[in-house]
């Protein structure tokens, strides 16, 4: 394949990615909350978890998982309790007004993507993510030999 034609389909790809993000920014604006906010909300209902984890799950800036906390602490949708292995990190556990709240917008949204994947079919759902993991291990590997 010619450079050009690669070059073409990387943009292609990455057009593609950067749309998949976009509809999930638009999804969460639709449901009332930011996109930030959906990928924590994700997490808590996911079960309990620590900030840092939330961090590092999403990629998120501490500063903005913080302030997105500092909120549902106000609106009384979570607490936090100390970690048994580290007293200084807490733990952060839905309340039931935060289980009222965030467990319904969390059903809806894996409703969506279940309705997706259904449409997808078996087949096409085991190629994009085959195809989606070996792009990741490749890349990785990319970057590793780009910094020996």
């Amino acid at each position: 394949m010619d450079k050009n034609k690669m070059l073409q389909d990387i943009q292609a790809y990455n057009a593609l990615w950067l749309d998949s993000s976009v509809l999930y920014r638009e999804w969460a604006k639709a449901h009332d909350v930011s996109y930030f906010e959906l990928l924590v909300i994700l997490s808590l209902t996911e079960g309990p978890c620590s900030q840092k984890e939330i961090c590092q799950k999403w990629q998120i800036p501490k500063q903005t998982v913080n302030s997105i906390l500092k909120n549902f602490l106000q609106n009384n949708w979570v607490r936090l309790t100390p970690a048994k292995e580290d007293k200084r990190n807490k733990i952060i556990l839905l309340t039931q007004e935060g289980r009222a709240y965030m467990e319904p917008l969390a059903q809806k949204l894996a409703d969506c993507e279940c309705a997706v994947w259904v449409k997808l079919g078996e087949e096409r759902r085991k190629a994009l993510m085959e195809g989606t993991a070996l792009y990741n291990k490749f890349f990785r590997e990319a970057q590793t030999d780009e910094e020996s």
